[in-house]
This record gives C-alpha cells, sequence and structure tokens, in this order.
C-alpha cells in the first residue's frame, strides 16, 4: 500500500492519496490566518481547533516531518471511511515524526500541569464552574492538559519518542500543559473510556467530518474499530485483525472493489469536510527519518 506495489497496493494507494486530497482541498470556505509562533495565540488556536474541553471528544493526529499537525475527532459517526485516518492524514507516508490520538480536559487551576493524575478535578470528567457547559470556555491555555499518545495502528511510534513530543508541543503551545502517555498504558485506556462515557451521555457531537459515500459502510478505520470495542464494553486487548489484513479483504471483496474504483474514479460519491492543519513551529523531523520518524508498518 505505501510503495503502491502490486494491483491492491496500487488501488488502495490511490484511494487514500485521492481521500487526502478531498479532505485537504482548499476553497472559499477554507477559513484560515496566521498567528505568531511559539505563542499564547498559538496555544488559544490550537484549542479552539479541538473545541476546548467541551464534549468528551477524541482526536486522531499525525505530526509530519515538516511540522504540520493534522487532526480529526475520531469516533463512529465521523465518515472517514476507507482504511486508516493516520494514513489520510500523512497522504501515505512512509515516514512521520508522530502519530496517535489525543483529548483535551480543563483543570480546576490555572497551573498548565503535565501530570496525568493533577490532583485535582478536570473538565469533563468533572463539573466545573467558569467555563462549558454552563459559560464559554475561558481563554488561557494554563487551564487546560493535551492529554496525547502514540495509539496509531498504522505507524505505533515508539514510547521512547514521547518526551521529544512534550518537548515539541510544550515550546510550540506555551502555557498549555501536555501529557505524553504510552498507548499500552492502562490509565489512559480508562481515561478514554471515561471520555466515551461524556461524550454518550451529552449526546454532541461537532461536524469536523461529515461524509456520504457510498462506502462508508464498507470500511472503518483503525480508530473506529477500536474505539467501538470500547462503546460496545468488548475487551479492547483482545487480538483484532490487523490492519493490512482487513485491507486486503476489502480489496479481494469485489463489492468493495467497485466501491474503492468508484471513489478513485470520482464516481457518484459526495464528500464535505472541514479540517485542522496548524502549522507548528519547530523541528519535528531529524538528521534521518530512519533515526527520528516513525515508519509506517
Amino acid at each position: 500500500m505505501f510503495a503502491s506495489t502490486g494491483l491492491r497496493g496500487k488501488v488502495l494507494n490511490m484511494a487514500l492519496h485521492k481521500q487526502h486530497n478531498r479532505v485537504y482541498n482548499f476553497d472559499s470556505s477554507t477559513e484560515w490566518g496566521t498567528f505568531k509562533p511559539r505563542s499564547e495565540e498559538a496555544s488559544l488556536q490550537f484549542l479552539k481547533m479541538a473545541h476546548f474541553d467541551e464534549g468528551g471528544r477524541i482526536f486522531t493526529y499525525v505530526l509530519t516531518l515538516d511540522g504540520l499537525l493534522r487532526f480529526t475527532e475520531t469516533g463512529r459517526e465521523f465518515g472517514i471511511d476507507l482504511l486508516s485516518k493516520h494514513t489520510m492524514h500523512s497522504d501515505v507516508a512512509l515516514y512521520i515524526a508522530c502519530s496517535g490520538e489525543f483529548f483535551i480536559r480543563r483543570l480546576a487551576h490555572p497551573d498548565a500541569s503535565s501530570d496525568p493524575e493533577p490532583g485535582e478535578p478536570t473538565h469533563p470528567d468533572k463539573d466545573l464552574p467558569n467555563g462549558p457547559p454552563h459559560q464559554p470556555p475561558p481563554a488561557d491555555p494554563r487551564l487546560y492538559q493535551l492529554v496525547i499518545d502514540n495509539d496509531s495502528g498504522t505507524y505505533r511510534p515508539d514510547k521512547s519518542v514521547l518526551p521529544d513530543l512534550r518537548e515539541f508541543l510544550e515550546r510550540n503551545f506555551p502555557g498549555l500543559g501536555v501529557v505524553t502517555m504510552d498507548c499500552g498504558d492502562k490509565k489512559l485506556k480508562k481515561l478514554k473510556e471515561r471520555q466515551l462515557e461524556i461524550k454518550k451521555a451529552e449526546g454532541k457531537s461537532v461536524n469536523l467530518v461529515l461524509n456520504r459515500s457510498p462506502s462508508s459502510s464498507s470500511f472503518s478505520s483503525d480508530d473506529e474499530s477500536r474505539l467501538g470495542a470500547l462503546e460496545s464494553g468488548h475487551d479492547a486487548d483482545a487480538p483484532l485483525k490487523s490492519k493490512k489484513e482487513r485491507a486486503w479483504e476489502a480489496v479481494e471483496d469485489p463489492h468493495r472493489l467497485k466501491h474503492l474504483r468508484e471513489f478513485i474514479g470520482g464516481g457518484q460519491s459526495s464528500h464535505a469536510a472541514a479540517h485542522s492543519k496548524p502549522q507548528v513551529d519547530g523541528e519535528a523531523g531529524g538528521p534521518a527519518p530512519d533515526d527520528n520518524g516513525a515508519k509506517a508498518g
């Protein structure tokens, strides 16, 4: 798929490039602008794109080697179909700096804590004053934590890169508390389960990605499969089919292959998407992708 070799690899590679171009196209409806790098304004713009701490949302992200942070909200109601949000965000790149998932939570006090257990109430887990759901979100980055991990079925960066990721994000988003956690951490699993519970209870969703593709019923991302297992009470640690296994099954199915061909050729599908892609300042790469990047597996 990444090398675009063989019939199946070429079909999947073309489909994901096509999807990336659809999501990341720019037209008159695109909201854009600039802000001072490594500033409080940059931190607030990022929080605004992630809708602060509202709704128990979880996001899928990719940090590219040239410092682009791309992300969309993940979940069953968000129809990035095909195979992997991470692969789509990266435009089927062989190497990326880091990828995984993240969510935002608000602290009771403005201390920019980087502790996963800050010893104080956090929203949306607890109802805090002076902010959602009763008032607009406070515009102080020190009141928020970015909880971010390496949970990517496509790339799965080694946990040894997480300290560098935290340093990079703290440098680009001053004032914001950054908590990096390995995807195998049981505490992280509980935090995400709580986010899903909050999302269900509030019954709200933000229309970051709206998809009406005929292939949407045929494909699901690795992220949605795993989150769906959590929502249904399935043991998320139990073995699931790998992304490659599901990809080959999809392409070998004549019905699904027909949808893929329609998708690549334009077909009858329609797709409307709003995207989040802030440019962050810093050195995301290194002397060689082999040494500092995460490779597709």
